[in-house]
Formats: structure tokens, sequence, C-alpha cells
């Protein structure tokens, strides 16, 4: 069992974890408050902290890597027409897995906000204790406004404690306003947060984890000139490095290395506390070493077209997919292709308390963002974006880029994203790199890939009102001031 001692104190905050995936959850319900002025000591404001990562866990350990993924064209539409409306745009505002990823994330800005009305008041050992914790909570709220911005556009702008009643009288702020939030929150936790951690608090937030999501947020409003420092300064970091083998990335005896920026945490062998995300991506009927317990009803099939992407010797590909698989009675499907990317290190006693963590930056990450800024400021045949982008494909076992194979800079942009579709495949990020190329490009990405023959040859076509996902209609009954989003 891997452990974390910061994960252990959750105490009541482990009912609360459950909460985000609630249907009938208010965008702040009342019952979120009744902590006022419960925090006073720094053992209190730790328990809350807790919480407010219990509540990443929770909504990572299935709800958003499973709707992100199925948005993407890293999922096969047709195989998953019955139990994943998602993977064929069929779903609507009321679709609880889109509410689920909502919910949790305003839960979680709950948790920030009350923690963040209360630290100056408190009782700490030193200031620079406090700061820190500060800091935490304020990566967190970032995190997640970012999260809620660019997946649903603008939101409420909420900074505090409110009442019910005064929560349904603030409107939506626009997508550029909640962008300039998260911001805000970000840059305060990265001059806040130390270099790194250890002992009991390995694992929390960082100034580096707060440097990366900043400037994942600069290359999504394709404010390049901003993310370079702070990619520069990433970099130049001599904790972090890759792992010399891909594979290494996914177990859980290499969590919270030098590839890992940041992960959400789970541990195995305590309350709620694991991962249920590895065995959601296999089928129920399934067995193997790898998945004795089989997995569950609601799990996704990968597309041909991600399979097919991966040119030949390409390490990662046998990682993260496997091409079929047999069934508990022994039936041989030698066509279907599973996400397995997660699966190769321990097997729990418990399908869904698997010890291994789930990357939101790795180091890879961070060398791809670069080599896209690179490029974006000036494309320069074989220059360093091509020594980073190479660097990821060394690893993978493949042949470096030249300057022959990405004559300009459309031309490597466009490899840049075939390669960060290979490389994250399966952590969330291929629906966010969709979404950030704009409108024309998606359209065309999802379009080529819905006119396969195995994707129904065109029968489906895209819509861009789907770059921004529905505001859930439960949420906007309880809120007025929630404006749908255009085309819903």
């Amino acid at each position: 069992m891997k452990t974390y001692p910061f994960l252990h104190i959750l105490g009541t905050a482990v009912a609360l974890l459950c909460s985000a995936c609630n249907k009938n959850l208010e965008l702040t319900p009342e019952s979120a408050y009744n902590t006022e002025d419960f925090y006073k000591s720094v053992n209190d404001f730790r328990q809350a902290l807790f919480g407010a990562y219990g509540g990443l866990r929770a909504v990572h350990g299935f709800d958003y890597p499973m709707m992100m993924e199925s948005l993407s064209d890293n999922v096969n539409t047709l195989q998953n027409t019955t139990n994943n409306p998602l993977a064929r745009f069929g779903f609507t505002p009321g679709d609880d897995r889109i509410l689920g990823v909502w919910a949790a994330y305003w839960s979680v800005i709950n948790r920030t906000n009350n923690i963040l009305d209360q630290i100056d008041a408190g009782e700490f050992p030193s200031e620079e204790t406090r700061n820190i914790m500060r800091g935490e909570a304020q990566f967190i709220r970032g995190y997640c406004y970012f999260q809620l911005g660019w997946i649903f556009g603008g939101m409420p702008l909420i900074d505090r404690v409110m009442s019910a009643e005064e929560l349904v009288t603030i409107p939506r702020s626009t997508q550029q306003e909640t962008f300039a939030f998260a911001m805000t929150d970000l840059h305060a936790a990265a001059t806040a947060l130390p270099d790194q951690h250890g002992g009991d608090n390995l694992g929390r937030a960082t100034r580096y984890a707060a440097l990366a999501i900043l400037a994942r947020l600069h290359l999504f409003m394709k404010d390049f000139e901003a993310a370079s420092p702070l990619l520069e300064e990433i970099l130049a970091y001599e904790g972090f490095r890759p792992y010399e083998t891909f594979a290494d990335c996914f177990l859980n005896t290499r969590d919270n290395g030098s590839e890992h920026v940041f992960q959400i945490q789970y541990t195995s062998g305590l309350n709620s506390q694991g991962n249920p995300l590895v065995y959601s991506l296999v089928p129920e009927n399934l067995r193997s070493e790898q998945f004795p317990q089989g997995g569950r009803s609601t799990w996704v099939a990968v597309s041909n077209d991600l399979y097919e992407a991966y040119e030949e010797g390409d390490l990662r590909r046998d990682v993260a997919v496997q091409k079929g698989f047999t069934t508990s009675n022994n039936v041989v499907d030698s066509l279907t292709l599973l996400f397995v990317k997660f699966s190769h290190g321990t097997v729990p006693a418990n399908a869904v308390d698997n010890d291994v963590n789930f990357p939101i930056v790795r180091i890879t990450d961070v060398q791809l963002m670069y080599a896209e800024v690179l490029n974006e400021q000036g494309y320069v045949a074989d220059g360093e974006a091509f020594d980073l982008l190479n660097a990821v494909r060394t690893r993978a076992g493949v042949d470096s880029l030249k300057a022959a194979d990405a004559p300009d800079q459309a031309a490597f942009r466009e490899a840049l994203f075939t390669e960060r579709r290979l490389e994250f495949a399966c952590e969330a990020l291929r629906w966010f790199d969709i979404v950030r190329q704009g409108p024309e490009k998606a359209t065309a990405i999802m379009n080529t890939f819905l006119a396969r023959p195995e994707e129904g040859g065109g029968a489906l076509r895209f819509d861009t009102k789907y770059l921004l996902m529905p505001i859930p209609e439960s949420e906007r009954r309880t809120n007025p001031m929630l404006e749908p989003n255009p085309g819903y």
C-alpha cells in the first residue's frame, strides 16, 4: 500500500466526496457553509485542505477523464453509443456525467473559499506555514476555475462564502474574466508555494505545479509570450526529468517522481481513497492478470484512429492501449481496443482501490508546451522546438522529426499536436487540445474522424456548440442567473 499521511486525516470530509457526483447538488448548497468559524488551528486548516484535495481526487477518478476522452477522437463513437452518449455528442444539459464534473469542481471551490475566508484569523506556528496553506487553497481554486472556464465558459466569480440567497444574484462572467480570476489565484499560489514537498506533505501543490497550470491557461488563450518564462523556469529546475522508460510514468511505484509536476493522489487500503479509473476503462466481463475482477459496464472503447496513429515501433501504443481481450466465459475478442495505461502496477484486492496517481502535468507536457511556444513565436528549422519534441519521441522509440518532415510553422504545429495526442492518450488532454485549436480546426479534426467507416462514415457531424459543454439544467433551475451556452 502506498501511503501519503496528508490523505489519512479526512475524517468527516470523506463523506463530502461522494456529494461531488450527486445530481441534485446545488451550485453552492447551504450545507456547504456550516463550517463557518470552525477552522482555528493549523490542524483544522490541514483537514480542510485534505477535503479540497479529496474533491479533486473524486472527480479525476472517473467523471472528468471519462468525459474528456469520450468527447475526443480517442474514443470509438458507435461502440459507445449505448452507455456513453458523450462519445457521439448525444448528451443534453441533463446529462448526469456533465453535472458530475460541474458539481465536483464547485464543491471544491466552496471548500477553498471556506479556508481562504478564515485563514487570516487562524492560529499557525509561523507565517510561512499560513502562507503555504493559503497558497495551496489558491492553487486548487485557480485550477478549478480554469477547468470550469475552458469546459463550460464564463463562470460566476465567487471568492468568498456567500448565502444561498446571495449566490443566485451573481451572473456569469465572461470566459476571459474567469481566466483572469484563475490567473490571479495561480500567480498568488506560485509566489507562496515551495519548490517541492517531502515527507508527510509529498504530493501537495508546489510552485511548479502552479506555474504549469498557469502556462497551460496561457496556451489556451494563445498568449505564448506569457507562457514562455513560466515553462522555462520549470524546465530549468533540476528536480524534474523524464523517466527513462515511458511505462514507468504510470506505475504506482513511480508516483511523485521526477516525471511528475503535479498528480492527483490516490492510495489503497483506506476509505474511498483508491483510484477507480483503472477498472472503469475496461468491460465488466473482461478477465486477465491486470483485471482479475473485470471492469464496469460504462467503460469506453478506444478508437481505431488513435491506435493507428502510432508509428511502427512506438513503445507508447501498447502501454496505453490493449487490442482484444478474453471474457470471463473465455470468449476471445480480437478487435476491441481498451485503455490500459494505468493498469500495469500493483493489482489491488478491490477493483476500485488502485493506488496509482492520475497525472495532471508531466514534465514531457512542459517540454511539448514549450516547443509549441517556440514554434508559435517563430519557426526555426531543426531548432530548439525540434529538440524538445524529439526528446519525447526518442523515449517512445521512434525516429526524430527533421525539418524535411515539418518544413514550416503550420507543419510543425500539426506534428506537435499529433505528438501530444500519442504521449497523453487517456490523460484527459486530447479534448483540451482539440478545443484550444479553435472552431475551424476542431471541426476539421472531428469531422475527419467521424467520416471513418467504423465511426459512421460521416453520418454524424460536429457542431461547434460542443466546444463548450452545456450548463447543467438542474443548476439553471436552482440559479436563474446561469444563462445557457449557445445552442443548448
